[in-house]
């Protein structure tokens, strides 16, 4: 849906829902419903386990935690985005300024979605 609205005519605020839709949805949602327990569940060494450590650790937890507050922005150029979180979970830390590039953010994107959907899919057909 996304895509065929963009390719009509691109306006910037469909851009800009899509782009807070999709990281709420794939970073968000998905951590707080499946990855925390895949992770929790997987076999040590396992590609799942891998794949859930790397969208839970830092820079996607830190990115997580400023798409939930709010603390991010579109970069000057457009090429990515900007944001701010805690490098640990204390709260006595220091916000720590951090850089996706678009390329990174949609690796990011896509791994997210690549694991929840073959996690359903296996899920379905047990």
């Amino acid at each position: 849906m996304m895509d065929t609205l963009n390719n009509k005519v691109p306006r910037p605020e469909i851009v800009r829902s899509q782009v807070i839709t999709q990281n709420y949805i794939c970073f968000v949602y998905l951590k707080d419903t499946l990855f925390e327990v895949l992770k929790q569940n997987a076999e040590n060494g396992s590609t799942l386990k891998k794949c859930t450590k790397y969208l839970l650790d830092n820079p996607i937890r830190a990115f997580r935690n400023s798409i939930a507050h709010g603390n991010w922005k579109y970069k000057e150029d457009f090429s990515g985005l900007e944001f701010w979180a805690r490098k640990g979970s204390g709260t006595d830390e220091p916000m720590t300024k951090f850089i996706v590039s678009q390329d990174e953010l949609n690796f990011w994107q896509t791994l997210s979605r690549s694991v929840a959907y073959t996690s359903y899919l296996t899920l379905e057909e047990e």
